[in-house]
């Protein structure tokens, strides 16, 4: 049977960008794709332009307008109120990226081989022509989802199992799901504290749009490294992590002490007196998931500074 799967696209000024995005989504090939979308408040018209698309072309839904703020809190409300059937795969979409053909049939072949979710690396471009190859298919590791995110969230693509999973997190407004920052690193450890597997695809399946409007984007060079220093020292790179873990735990883990051992990581991570640092450097390996990355957190860890 063709792989059902609804796309769900979230929004904001995007008018720049989003006409040949969604024709990247609604020509997917070896799929039956449908889209939901929630504008998020937009003053550029793309609201109407989703609207006006929406009544000549059935395969577009569009949700009451309403201001969410950010693009982890739209994201949250379509996964909250977007109608998905059982049988149907279920995609997120930015607003400016460039989608290859093949990306959901590419991600549906997976899932039926066994995985519940899958990401993968993607190129990231530039208006003025410059390409990068952003890879993020480096070996899992036990709490890797503590730490990091498993790629855009416009390279998800996962079954109604991790949606009923985000439905019972998201339910509680206070709940640590709905506290972080970005949707894509608070699904992935919601679906690895479920004990779903998650499979990152070691190929691009879209290109990456990277421009100055970039909520979060693959920027690198000096200023990129100063921001994320930045992030680092003032502690929000951790207090995420927290909740990454707070989340994970929450979910329920399947395999055997993973509960007890992500609420031993939550009460690391608020602890940073020496022998917690110590305590939770010696975890960084299974924190990253590349090796050099798994090493600049302990170091960071042991000095004080993360």
């Amino acid at each position: 049977m063709t792989p059902r799967v609804v796309v769900l696209l979230a929004t904001f000024d995007g008018m720049a960008y989003l006409p040949d995005q969604l024709r990247t989504i609604v020509d997917q090939q070896g799929v039956q794709v449908r889209v939901v979308a929630s504008d998020d408040g937009s003053s550029d018209g793309t609201a109407q332009w989703l609207a006006e698309t929406a009544a000549c072309d059935p395969r577009l839904t569009v949700l009451p307008a309403r201001r969410c703020g950010s693009p982890a809190a739209n994201f949250f409300r379509l996964l909250l109120e977007a109608g998905t059937d059982d049988d149907e795969l279920v995609a997120l979409a930015d607003q400016d990226d460039l989608w290859y053909p093949d990306k959901l049939a590419t991600g549906a072949t997976r899932i039926a081989a066994g995985a519940a979710a899958v990401s993968s690396d993607v190129m990231a471009f530039t208006a003025d022509g410059r390409r990068s190859y952003i890879a993020k298919s480096s070996p899992q590791r036990r709490f890797d989802y503590v730490c990091e995110g498993p790629g855009p969230g416009s390279s998800f693509l996962f079954t109604h199992d991790l949606v009923t999973v985000c439905r019972t997190l998201l339910a509680d407004p206070d709940g640590p799901m709905r506290q972080m920052t970005y949707h894509d690193w608070a699904l992935y450890a919601a679906a690895r504290g479920a004990g779903l597997r998650w499979d990152i695809l070691p190929a691009p399946t879209l290109d990456y749009r990277q421009h100055a409007a970039n909520v979060m984007g693959a920027r690198t060079g000096l200023h990129a490294y100063a921001d994320r220093l930045r992030l680092v020292r003032s502690r929000w790179h951790r207090t995420q992590a927290g909740l990454a873990a707070a989340t994970a735990a929450c979910a329920g883990a399947a395999r055997a002490g993973d509960t007890t051992a992500l609420r031993d990581l939550e009460q690391l991570l608020a602890d940073t007196s020496v022998p917690a640092r110590w305590a939770l450097a010696r975890h960084a390996g299974q924190l990253r998931r590349r090796r050099g990355d798994q090493a600049a957190l302990a170091a960071m860890v042991i000095a004080g500074i993360w």
